[in-house]
């Protein structure tokens, strides 16, 4: 083990850079100091060195301070005066910038980034840094990289969903340099002038499109050509979400990342044809330079492809490991694969450091490094076998086969918990289509696509014929992904492991691969097994007790932005979502999808026991299509109102085709008690239904669902959006049944609600708004405000405090939001 170590120098420095990485995310701003500890180490290192001392630790320390400098212009940039960030959320703007990268299309929609060059205002304007985002709706122009561009519009800031654990949008756009972001429709915005430079991101900008151009002619469906340019080009824009999904449920979802499998099969071709071409020439036969000529070689169509296929994480990795791998030609000496793996990861974070905190760095470089290390243990286990070069061509296949089978094992559990940690779904049928598709992917698919990429400056009629050929291939293996992926066993969705759990999984795996070892190594797996296997127990225990075995009533109104949802959980473990948030359209953003279902899974729920949609608005029901859907719902409150609009048919559909128990309003009981807390339905009347059609203030908001949820002397209204009517009526029929300590506000806070009337029944003590920031309806209405404060209600807003965690045992209430730093993650999200 020391002589590996010794041997192998870069990994530890490699993981002493990545901790100083991360800490540097962490608590970042400590740049002075961290260059005092360097120069500190580095005078003590050159001490060591001078009296011939080992210098142990030194150099650990120096690169993980040098990995803390590393990330600090991400995570503590210093802006000039001018930086787009001051001239944020104010007022519209006129903008004049450069296309920085290529334009991709989602959804219909255009999204550009843009380097904002001037800002101006009342015929003056001025000279600004800085990149934006900017989607662009149809009908829109053809935008390419280096386009100047006019538009008006206002620039909003990069703001997060503020749930416990979510994805932090606002740093993964930090990471890519974007500050801010604009919407506009594609009529409204100008081309001042096309890019003339000539420049290489220029021309593999424009060698990209036009083999995208190539793809789109074959005429293919938008499936086969979304999929094909992934494969040939690297743009995924094209492919459609459930094509996306079928290759994830079928555990292939890697295929459509530009990664080792491309890189080595251009690198492969590349070293014979040159080896080949050079065994004619005498002077490279003559000085045996044939295999370090055709390594020189083939870094040229490597790197050139890596730039092609746009230089993904996995991309970057493949291509250095490729690289260092030909030049163990030119130097003749052993290729270390754990130490090329070490070489590319360093390089990568040195010339950029967020890398690291990439799905696609992460995804990478593990399954990599499983598959190495898992070889190892198989090579130690079956290379003395002397016998295999004299065995049958079978048995060849067949230990070709099962060698095919290990490598597919080892990448899909060296990456299990990093699948779970971002995709929370495992698939069950991932060896056996890796088996299937692989070979034709690897061998059939994208050869033809990469031969037509090179074939294109020469022919475009060749280059055309190979790019059909691979459509033609494609269509049939899409049709075999579709059939693996539709099998009802093919996938299931997990909960959300944290840190602590996913370096458990890891040691326990590392023990168990170890345990038939011998001497300090066994005895080391042993102890490591029985750990892990303690805390695990432990975690359990912790969790069992937060699900199951906790007494207190617990109410999580979700940061959903402009709409709303909440999670009640009860005594006992039973969970009941009142409604689901939701945008206008789920194609563009799903909020269920990417808002309401992370936060269930890192709370370990998969069952909600009851979902509540307070009334069919896409604000409240968009979100709870796919909890419906991919979740373990027993049954459904709704007040039967029905609207004609595609969200809620679906809805409908996805109800009934899971089985979910759902009762017509009218025979709906009024009143539930769950383990001590009880929920009431105050509103609206059963009969509203028949008094609709001749009240026209009946309309959908003010039909929602009212339901108070008490436990002991604490209770929490949920008025869904109802208006000053429905205020009046509910008055009227339940007066001081209302009183309740905290108020989620009315129609987000809207000045058509909260009368006077009501809060003086409702008599709230605090009162929550859910509603988005510098939202387009105005919510919540000064108004409205300036009521809450004379009836003396502490006021909480998720577009200010974020997710909002309600506790009580029934005699005190607290509360805590989550932006004023009261949500204590149990463990640090690393990732």
């Amino acid at each position: 083990m020391a002589h590996r170590i010794c041997s192998r120098p870069i990994i530890p420095l490699l993981i002493s850079m990545i901790f100083g990485i991360v800490f540097g995310s962490w608590l970042p701003g400590n740049a002075i100091w961290t260059y005092f500890a360097i120069f500190l180490c580095a005078g003590l290192i050159l001490f060591k060195i001078i009296y011939k001392k080992t210098p142990f630790f030194l150099p650990l320390a120096v690169f993980f301070a040098f990995g803390y400098l590393l990330i600090q212009p991400w995570v503590a940039p210093r802006f000039p005066s001018n930086h787009i960030t001051y001239f944020t959320d104010n007022h519209q703007w006129e903008i004049v910038g450069v296309v920085d990268k290529n334009p991709e299309t989602y959804n219909d929609r255009l999204r550009i980034i843009l380097r904002v060059e001037t800002l101006g205002r009342a015929n003056r304007s001025f000279p600004v840094a800085g990149n934006i985002c900017m989607t662009v709706t149809k009908p829109f122009p053809d935008i390419f990289v280096g386009d100047r561009l006019f538009l008006i519009s206002k620039i909003r800031s990069i703001r997060n969903f503020n749930n416990p654990g979510g994805f932090d949008y606002r740093r993964y756009m930090a990471f890519k340099r974007i500050w801010g972001s604009a919407y506009i429709p594609g009529k409204k915005l100008f081309i001042l002038n096309r890019n003339t430079a000539t420049g290489l991101n220029t021309i593999i900008e424009k060698i990209r499109n036009r083999i995208s151009s190539l793809i789109d002619e074959t005429g293919e469906s938008g499936n086969q050509q979304g999929v094909l340019k992934a494969l040939i080009v690297g743009d995924r824009t094209g492919v459609e979400k459930n094509m996306m999904e079928a290759f994830n449920r079928s555990g292939i979802g890697h295929l459509l990342a530009i990664s080792g499998l491309h890189i080595g099969i251009i690198a492969t071709a590349s070293f014979i044809i040159f080896r080949w071409l050079l065994s004619y020439i005498k002077f490279f036969l003559w000085n045996a330079w044939t295999k370090k000529g055709a390594a020189i070689l083939s870094l040229f169509p490597v790197i050139l492809y890596g730039l092609i296929s746009g230089m993904s994480p996995s991309t970057q990795r493949a291509v250095i490991m490729v690289t260092v791998f030909l030049m163990t030609f030119m130097f003749e000496k052993e290729h270390d694969p754990m130490n090329t793996l070490a070489i590319a990861a360093m390089i990568i974070l040195i010339v950029h450091p967020p890398s690291f905190f990439s799905i696609s760095f992460q995804l990478s470089f593990i399954a990599v490094l499983s598959i190495i290390y898992g070889w190892s243990l198989r090579h130690v286990k079956f290379a003395d076998n002397k016998k295999a070069m004299n065995d049958g061509w079978h048995i060849r296949i067949t230990r070709k086969l099962f060698s095919f089978v290990l490598v597919s094992f080892f990448a899909i559990l060296g990456t299990l918990p990093i699948v779970m940690f971002y995709f929370n779904q495992i698939s069950l049928v991932g060896i056996a289509v890796n088996l299937l598709i692989i070979p034709i992917i690897g061998f059939v698919v994208v050869p033809l696509g990469l031969i037509s990429v090179f074939l294109y400056p020469l022919s475009i009629f060749g280059a055309s014929i190979c790019i059909k050929a691979s459509a033609g291939v494609l269509a049939h293996t899409l049709g075999i992904v579709h059939y693996f992926a539709g099998l009802p066993f093919a996938a299931i969705k997990t909960v959300t492991p944290n840190f602590f759990e996913m370096c458990c999984y890891y040691i326990l795996a590392w023990a168990i691969f170890n345990l038939k070892g011998i001497g300090l190594r066994r005895k080391t797996a042993i102890i490591a097994a029985a750990l892990v296997i303690f805390a695990g127990s432990a975690d359990a225990c912790f969790w069992a007790y937060n699900r199951f075995w906790r007494n207190d009533l617990r109410v999580t109104i979700i940061d959903v932005g402009q709409g709303g949802s909440a999670l009640v959980e009860v005594p006992g473990g039973r969970c009941i979502l009142i409604d689901g948030g939701g945008f206008s359209d789920n194609s563009i953003f799903d909020v269920g999808e990417r808002i309401v279902a992370p936060f269930l899974w890192r709370k370990k729920i998969k069952t909600i026991d009851t979902i509540v949609l307070s009334h069919p608005n896409s604000d409240h029901l968009n979100g709870l299509l796919y909890i419906a859907r991919h979740f373990n719902v027993k049954r459904l409150w709704c007040n039967s109102d029905s609207v004609e609009i595609d969200s809620y048919r679906e809805f409908m559909e996805i109800i009934k085709k899971n089985g979910i128990e759902t009762v017509v309003f009218k025979d709906m009981p009024r009143s539930y008690e769950i383990n001590g807390a009880s929920f009431k339905i105050l509103y609206p009347p059963k009969d509203y239904i028949y008094k609709r059609k001749n009240e026209k203030q009946r309309n959908i908001n003010n039909n929602s669902l009212v339901i108070k949820v008490s436990f002991g002397s604490k209770s929490i209204l949920f008025p869904g959006d109802i208006m000053a009517y429905a205020e009046r009526e509910i008055v009227a029929t339940h007066g001081d049944e209302l009183k309740s300590t905290v108020l989620i506000a009315p129609h987000h806070g809207s000045r058509t609600s909260s009368t006077p009337v009501f809060l003086e029944k409702v008599k709230p003590e605090i009162v929550i708004i859910s509603a988005s920031w510098k939202n387009s309806f105005r919510f919540p209405d000064p108004s409205v405000l300036k009521r809450y404060n004379e009836n003396d209600c502490r006021i909480f807003r998720t577009d200010k405090d974020g997710a909002l965690q309600i506790s009580t045992d029934g005699r005190v209430l607290k509360i805590k939001p989550f932006i004023a730093g009261s949500f204590e993650p149990l463990f640090p999200n690393f990732f």
